[in-house]
């Protein structure tokens, strides 16, 4: 007994972890794991319905199984507050909700016609939601969409997050990040653009089979047999697969973004809309450029396609008369990629043939007629989106706040702009 006594005062720290090891461990071992005390979000879901907000969760539930998938299940709460709706949603699942996991934050494109802010405040101030999580709105019920989603994690494998992480990288001209709309909202810009994706209910996907292929659709859905399909049994593999696409609820991913302002929709971007915006974007430089009835050689009315290999960008704000005038100077550095003909495919070596003074011609005319285009859209919605406000008030501040308080309407500054768009195209490669 001694000589353990002396052995404990030699190394006491030995003590200490057999005290950790006898009290703590029995607790670890049989005490309930996290999950089951508190709901892991993937994503949030808001809507309104009439006086009513219907708040629906998508949550991660833990299975034991052999294969890399996992099991989603959408929660949906409904309260005539925000806070109410979030309490329904634990009742109804037993569980607390935590959001520090959710990587979307989707609103249905109702919610827009008013300011949105008061609906997701609760959650990103009280709730945790993080900022970082993804904003975007859809045309259905951001239920529905969700529930969409659910289906298309387990029967296809694609995640919501992947097509938005996609759009983010390769397609929006800026963050689209809850942080980035408070920042847009509460900036004297009171502007921002978040991700648009839409959603194809049941009764709508039997139409258009075909053109729903083209601009790259995510399907989900049960399957159909044969003899689910009109008409008995089907007659060969391929038409048991048109079969199987109709009554299939899809998710549409056409690169579509919508312009807020002051938490209110004003405005919706397409593709080409956000591909011109994208010209200001030193991050974004693999674009294809298309322009048709193009001469060479014994070729007339040839379309071509050039491949944006990279570019310089160099932007400034300048007064000239007291007029501000910003200034968008841009370098392309373009590679074709592709002739064709009335449809046809011309058998050339595309890589040397020269960009003469009519093929850089019509590329900046196409490329200014699409920036113009974008410019007027939000002019009209008052939405500066670029960052005029910014560059001006860090380059000619005093110049600027005198050119605010000369106008009837500061915010509509930006028609009171004058832009200069100067582009020079260059071959590469």
């Amino acid at each position: 007994m001694k000589k353990a006594i002396e052995w404990v005062k030699k190394y006491p720290f030995i003590l200490v972890l057999i005290v950790i090891l006898v009290f703590f461990t029995p607790f670890a071992i049989f005490s309930p794991g996290e999950s089951r005390k508190r709901a892991i979000v993937l994503a949030v879901g808001i809507d309104k319905i009439e006086d009513k907000y219907e708040i629906s969760f998508l949550t991660f539930i833990p299975t034991q199984n052999q294969e890399f998938t996992q099991s989603n299940s959408v929660i949906s709460g409904i309260g005539s507050s925000v806070s109410e709706a979030v309490l329904d949603a634990q009742l109804t699942l037993g569980k607390d909700i935590g959001l520090s996991h959710a990587k979307t934050t989707v609103v249905n494109e109702k919610m827009l016609e008013e300011d949105v802010s008061a609906s997701i405040d609760y959650l990103s101030r009280i709730a945790s939601l993080p900022e970082n999580t993804v904003f975007i709105c859809t045309n259905t019920t951001a239920k529905e969409l969700l529930i969409a989603t659910s289906s298309l994690e387990e029967n296809v494998g694609l995640k919501l997050d992947q097509l938005i992480s996609y759009n983010a990288n390769e397609v929006y001209f800026v963050d689209t990040s809850l942080e980035a709309f408070y920042k847009g909202y509460y900036g004297p810009e009171k502007s921002s653009i978040i991700g648009y994706i839409e959603h194809i209910k049941d009764e709508q996907s039997s139409q258009g089979d075909s053109s729903s292929s083209e601009n790259g659709v995510a399907e989900q859905g049960g399957e159909q047999t044969g003899q689910e399909m009109q008409g008995g049994s089907a007659s060969s593999d391929e038409e048991k697969q048109r079969g199987s696409l109709k009554g299939q609820s899809q998710i549409l991913n056409r690169g579509e973004a919508v312009v807020l302002r002051e938490g209110k929709q004003v405005a919706k971007l397409n593709v080409d809309n956000l591909n011109s915006l994208n010209l200001l974007n030193n991050k974004k430089s693999m674009d294809s450029i298309k322009i048709e009835n193009v001469d060479i050689e014994n070729n007339n009315n040839v379309d071509m396609i050039f491949l944006v290999k990279n570019k310089k960008i160099a932007i400034k704000s300048v007064f000239e008369n007291n007029i501000p005038i910003f200034v968008i100077n841009i370098t392309l550095g373009i590679q074709l990629t592709e002739i064709n003909a009335k449809g046809q495919k011309i058998e050339k070596e595309v890589q040397f043939t020269d960009i003469n003074e009519e093929i850089e011609t019509k590329v900046q005319s196409k490329l200014k007629t699409q920036f113009a285009q974008t410019l007027k859209i939000l002019r009209d919605s008052k939405a500066d989106v670029i960052g005029v406000y910014d560059k001006f008030y860090r380059e000619n501040r005093a110049k600027f706040i005198k050119f605010l308080n000369s106008l009837d309407n500061k915010d509509d500054y930006l028609n009171n702009v004058v832009f200069m768009l100067n582009l020079k195209i260059q071959p590469d490669g």
